[in-house]
């Protein structure tokens, strides 16, 4: 190997690894659970990937369901959320420490489409510790709950 082809490799290697860099410091704070259709996720610096069962969700993720696509997400703390379709949710905080409550704290976007959660261990602990921003206006609580930014399709009930 010259030592020029040893310098492109190099560079290509440091290329690639400074590519991947800023993934591998965003906080995984949950992992898809089950999946049907396509669920994307953008990450906060743009990258977007195709998510699949098993998959991490991080903090900073702007996940997008397709239509008829459901997506089932298990947070670090126990709370769960299936996405509806032609939904757009982003994960702007997800801190939990089982360790330290007062840290706890959860802002989820939800700018369209729709979903149905349970509380996990930091909706239990604290009733204003989840923040869901919606462009109807913000909703706070620690409960279980469904949102829903467009009717229901034809035939279904709510």
């Amino acid at each position: 190997m010259t030592s020029t082809t040893r310098r492109i490799a190099g560079l290509l290697g440091l290329i690639g690894w400074l590519a991947l860099a800023p993934m591998a410091h965003a906080q995984v704070v949950g992992t898809v659970t089950n999946l049907s259709g396509i669920l994307a996720a953008r990450s906060a610096q743009g990258v977007t990937r195709l998510l699949a069962v098993d998959s991490p969700v991080h903090q900073g993720d702007t996940l997008t369901t397709e239509s008829r696509a459901y997506a089932q997400l298990k947070f670090s703390d126990g709370a769960e959320l299936i996405l509806q379709p032609q939904s757009l949710l982003v994960v702007t905080r997800y801190s939990y420490d089982a360790a330290q409550p007062q840290r706890d704290g959860i802002e989820l976007g939800l700018a369209q489409g729709g979903f149905r959660s349970t509380a996990g261990v930091v909706g239990q602990r604290s009733k204003d510790a989840t923040v869901i921003n919606t462009p109807a206006g913000m909703l706070k609580g620690n409960a279980s709950m469904t949102v829903s930014l467009t009717p229901p399709e034809a035939g279904t009930q709510p």
